[in-house]
């Protein structure tokens, strides 16, 4: 028997998630059988329990997209995992619970230098940052980037990540607050508290080379109007609840668009691409040149005081299940 975390109808995820206990399945012939250690909370989970992707999710389901834990069984036809290696499985929800039987080849590595928590953090944000810093923009010394909401968890990663090759960002934040939280090395941090205080501290700063823009709404058009002609504008989140506007597209076409999905990128590559991307992320956490904050961890049986506690997202730090 196992605790799982199960959703039986869309909603509020404080009031739709419920604790569960079941039986373990048999194990099939081609998984592995994952004791999970640590999980992460993330944007991503409680939108799809929200029911905003219900097109490609199937009632009851457990969510969890980031979830770290060790091999506890290899079926029979598994090779290369052995129990007790370290893994983070990927490419589907299931992590809220205490075992989780995945594809061998599903799942990612851990190194040993990594901490439980560290590898429980280690995947969503920090290998969505990388995706659009070398693989979306192209990252590389001399270029001039924007990144709003910078003082969350992934605009650090993002700072830490652009810092690690001399490039040094515009940061816009939306408090005092949250100035205490950046470091690293910036062109300009950029308060945004009202009206005006974004073009404002925009100005004299036109040219950039890439905008990262996880906010949507009218702001958007006002961070790609410093963009310079076939500068890339990145949009990723929606945090201020609301799209970005049709003027938007009539008023920059000289600029270079798209979005980011991790999932998309991850169920498009080779496992062995994917492994070799979150190496590279993972020897930068071991080495401190990015990192995330955790905040409160609770046991996963108390689901629902995790989610209170975690919602609505914040600076701060990870709320995690473990």
């Amino acid at each position: 028997m196992q605790y799982q975390a199960v959703v039986r109808k869309f909603g509020p995820a404080e009031e739709v998630v419920e604790i569960e206990r079941a039986a373990l399945p048999v194990l099939r012939r081609d998984q592995v059988r994952v004791r999970l250690l640590a999980r992460s909370i993330n944007p991503s989970d409680i939108i799809t329990i929200s029911g905003a992707y219900s097109g490609r999710t199937t009632l009851p389901f457990i969510p969890g997209f980031e979830a770290f834990g060790v091999v506890e069984a290899c079926g029979e036809e598994v090779h290369g995992l052995s129990p007790g290696t370290r893994v983070l499985p990927v490419r589907s929800a299931g992590g809220w619970q205490e075992f989780k039987d995945a594809d061998a080849s599903w799942c990612l590595r851990v190194p040993d230098t990594l901490s439980d928590f560290e590898a429980a953090t280690s995947y969503v944000n920090p290998m969505t940052a990388w995706l659009m810093l070398h693989k979306k923009i192209g990252l590389k010394p001399g270029m001039r980037i924007a990144i709003n909401a910078a003082a969350s968890s992934i605009g650090s990663i993002l700072t830490g990540m652009a810092n690690a090759v001399g490039v040094e960002p515009v940061a816009i934040v939306r408090s005092e607050e949250s100035l205490q939280r950046l470091r690293g090395r910036l062109e300009t941090i950029i308060v945004d508290k009202a009206d005006g205080d974004l073009a404002g501290g925009l100005v004299g700063r036109s040219g950039l080379d890439a905008v990262l823009d996880c906010v949507g709404g009218a702001r958007a058009s006002i961070l790609a109007d410093a963009l310079k002609p076939g500068g890339h504008f990145l949009h990723y989140g929606l945090l201020s609840g609301e799209s970005i506007p049709p003027s938007f597209w009539a008023a920059h076409s000289d600029i270079a668009f798209s979005y980011c999905h991790l999932r998309e990128w991850v169920h498009a590559e080779a496992m062995g691409d994917v492994q070799h991307a979150y190496s590279q992320v993972a020897a930068q956490i071991a080495s401190k040149v990015i990192a995330t904050e955790v905040r409160e961890v609770f046991p996963l049986e108390e689901i629902g005081e995790a989610l209170r506690t975690a919602l609505p997202f914040r600076a701060g730090g990870k709320v995690l299940l473990a």
